[in-house]
């Protein structure tokens, strides 16, 4: 697909750091390309300088096959997992508990629609739950773009139950979680045909390391 470049006050690098910051999961160059709206050869651009940029800093720029995404630097490795161990040493937060509810059940949910429900961004607690190992992440069957969380094993192990059916008031929840989704995705139409802009979320967890 072919694009033609468009006028932006932010340099290329810059916009590729804001978006895979704020994505908090991997992109794939035609995904890049669109957000962008330029050509792959632009970008592909663009994410040279920014990797050359990164050298010598706390952040990486990583790539696996044709996906990118940011990343703690290796020479960061002994201070991450030291402040992992902390993290995970701690009790879950209500944000936490209540990110962990709609996975389960939700049974399979992707990050924008734990947001929708919750509303505000989850991108840290659902990090903070990956590498605790109560939840997973999939990319979708039906969309390559999107992964879906869902509870591991281990999770529902830890609950003494076989399946997430055995939740208390499992169906009641769904359709009311179902409801919630249509709800906030009904108020995002209606802002944007108004013409103005959502609110920003009151939570501030996408200014925390998302890699």
């Amino acid at each position: 697909m072919c694009y033609t470049n468009t006028p932006s006050d932010m340099d290329l690098d810059k916009q590729l750091e804001a978006m895979l910051f704020w994505r908090g999961e991997p992109m794939t160059l035609p995904e890049l390309c669109r957000a962008l709206k330029l050509p792959s050869a632009d970008v592909r651009k663009g994410l040279q300088t920014f990797k050359e940029k990164l050298r010598g800093r706390g952040l990486a720029l990583i790539q696996t096959e044709d996906e990118y995404a940011l990343a703690t630097a290796p020479d960061a490795h002994e201070l991450i997992e030291r402040l992992r161990k902390e993290e995970l040493a701690r009790d879950l937060g209500k944000a936490a508990l209540e990110t962990l509810s709609i996975v389960l059940y939700k049974e399979k949910v992707s990050r924008r629609d734990i947001e929708y429900i919750r509303g505000v961004n989850s991108t840290a607690i659902l990090r903070n739950l990956l590498m605790r190992g109560l939840i997973e992440r999939r990319q979708s069957e039906e969309d390559e773009r999107v992964f879906l969380y869902r509870p591991t094993v281990d999770l529902l192990s830890l609950l003494g139950i076989a399946s997430t059916e055995e939740l208390p008031e499992f169906q009641n929840i769904r359709t009311e979680l179902a409801a919630a989704k249509a709800a906030a995705a009904a108020s995002e139409v209606l802002l944007e045909s108004d013409g103005e802009t959502p609110l920003p979320s009151e939570e501030s967890e996408a200014s925390t390391e998302h890699a």
